[in-house]
């Protein structure tokens, strides 16, 4: 009877040490999965902004440019329209009148 509680004193320490070794290697691996998702995250979360940024309508992206018509069309639009009269010089004001009393 003694060589039985002697064996099962080392069985349990065996089995404690793999319940040990076990729980050691998982707590290795949740360490591991937890450490890939908070990396995962943080780039994602980086990524997400650096698109927002770019893609974000009232963002600049260049400075702003006034919207004209290139010199030639214009330089061409007043040759034809003082051509055919439509737009001529300035013309002096009407001479100032008083009204009789």
């Amino acid at each position: 009877m003694a060589n039985s509680k002697n064996v099962r004193g080392s069985n349990r320490r065996a089995a404690s040490a793999e319940r040990t070794a076990e729980l050691r290697s998982a707590r290795r691996r949740a360490v591991a999965a937890k450490t890939c998702l908070a990396t995962l995250g943080a780039v994602t979360f980086g990524a997400a902004m650096v698109f927002a940024q770019h893609s974000y309508a009232g963002h600049a992206k260049e400075p702003a440019t006034a919207l004209e018509a290139p010199p030639r069309f214009v330089k061409v639009v007043k040759e034809d329209l003082l051509q055919a009269g439509v737009v001529g010089p300035a013309q002096a004001p009407p001479d100032a009148a008083t009204a009789a009393s």
